[in-house]
């Protein structure tokens, strides 16, 4: 039946199209009434009743219960997805961890393994490494879960066109020739894989768990090693031409004459993000400041944004003034954004935004208030994500799930 289902998605039929609408409506708003789908997505009552029907015969759906809308007739009959009929994965690649997760058909994460001890290059031996750590996932499933795995989505920085299945920066070599990054993953788990930047990914499963209830443009703030923006516009993900949206930390905003791993300088990630604070403190312990990290510096030890966020914790006065003026920065250039895009809310997500909220995210609420217009921000929501680390895991099986059943 899947099988089925994907060829009516692919073939982009009118079957496929009123199924796929219909199950979207119900993966954002979970549980339905036959007359609630008619109203949320404008077919009538028989067709709805139709699909419906289809889809309770395959096991998509299933009864939750009948209720009583009135005093007399008949009790209306409930439903939601089913949640064993369908499995999606989710590999959330960052620098300094690797999270894959399985989650059931109403995206709710059953098992999650994380890999702390990984560490991102961007060559062969690491992504030979997460498809190993991904097959011993798999593997490490009951057979009823390995079974019913329909599809994967792996998220991973930099330019990626999600509809083609291609990365330009990461993973990207040239001897894979023209084969799509996602069709090579999909060969090496065995199971259909799509791709995604990392930082959109988070936005949606930031938005799709809670947001979306309530607001319908939203900026997500991807802010850890490096920096990132996911843009939901209308309650979508907006993607431009090629789906490369979102590069805010490759602005071109200051002249520091530092060089950002994009290869140009004075990119905003140069000055906000994670790396920045690790070359800051590492310069600043070099020119003669302490600091509860300064023996790791000395001895060049590898120092994380985990490392510095514990510092900072532990009231390490150079982590917590770093922290703070990136904080401060980042509110400075979100005004600018703000400005231009409107939004009902901005959630601040990534490692660095787990620091406590006096030394990174007041620092940023009170610089957007400071050089945005007013009435463009006075009455944004401004906070950090809900899902934190699990940000990442949890819109990648989403993600999967949203594929498989149409586009994002």
């Amino acid at each position: 039946m899947l099988e089925q289902f994907r060829k009516e998605t692919d073939d982009h039929s009118v079957k496929g199209t009123i199924r796929n609408n219909i199950l979207s409506h119900v993966m954002n708003n979970g549980s339905f009434t036959i007359a609630e789908i008619a109203s949320g997505t404008g077919y009538s009552l028989t067709t709805v009743s139709k699909y419906v029907s289809e889809m309770l015969e395959n096991g998509v759906i299933n009864e939750i219960e009948r209720v009583s809308l009135h005093t007399k007739g008949r009790r209306t009959v409930r439903y939601g997805l089913d949640l064993n009929s369908y499995y999606f994965l989710g590999i959330d690649m960052r620098t300094f961890i690797l999270n894959i997760a399985l989650s059931d058909f109403a995206g709710n994460i059953i098992k999650i393994e994380r890999c702390q001890d990984f560490r991102f290059q961007n060559s062969y031996e690491t992504l030979d490494e997460i498809c190993q750590r991904v097959s011993t996932f798999i593997n490490s499933l009951d057979k009823n879960q390995k079974e019913k795995i329909v599809a994967a989505n792996m998220n991973i920085p930099g330019r990626v066109d999600s509809h083609n299945g291609t990365s330009s920066s990461t993973f990207h070599f040239e001897d894979m020739g023209e084969t799509p990054l996602a069709e090579t993953l999909s060969a090496r788990f065995g199971v259909r894989t799509y791709i995604e930047n990392d930082t959109k990914s988070m936005a949606f499963g930031e938005y799709m768990t809670g947001l979306n209830q309530k607001y319908k443009n939203v900026l997500f703030v991807n802010i850890g090693w490096g920096l990132g923006l996911g843009i939901i516009i209308d309650g979508k993900l907006y993607y431009g031409k090629n789906g490369y949206t979102g590069e805010f930390g490759h602005v071109n905003m200051y002249d520091n004459n530092v060089l950002c791993h994009c290869g140009k300088k004075g990119c905003i990630e140069t000055e906000v993000s994670g790396r920045a604070i690790h070359r800051k403190l590492i310069e600043r312990i070099n020119s003669g400041e302490s600091s509860v990290l300064s023996r790791m510096v000395n001895q060049r030890v590898s120092i994380t944004t985990k490392d510095i966020l514990d510092a900072a914790e532990n009231e390490d006065p150079l982590c917590m003034e770093l922290i703070s003026q990136t904080g401060m920065e980042l509110g400075h250039q979100l005004a600018g954004l703000i400005n231009l895009f409107n939004p009902e809310a901005v959630i601040l997500g990534g490692s660095l935004s787990k620091a406590k909220p006096y030394d990174f995210l007041q620092p940023a609420e009170l610089a957007i208030r400071k050089y945005s217009l007013r009435l463009m921000s006075q009455n944004v929501y401004i906070a950090t994500s809900t899902l934190g680390d699990m940000a990442g895991a949890v819109g990648a099986c989403l993600l999967a799930r949203s594929r498989t059943f149409g586009e994002i």
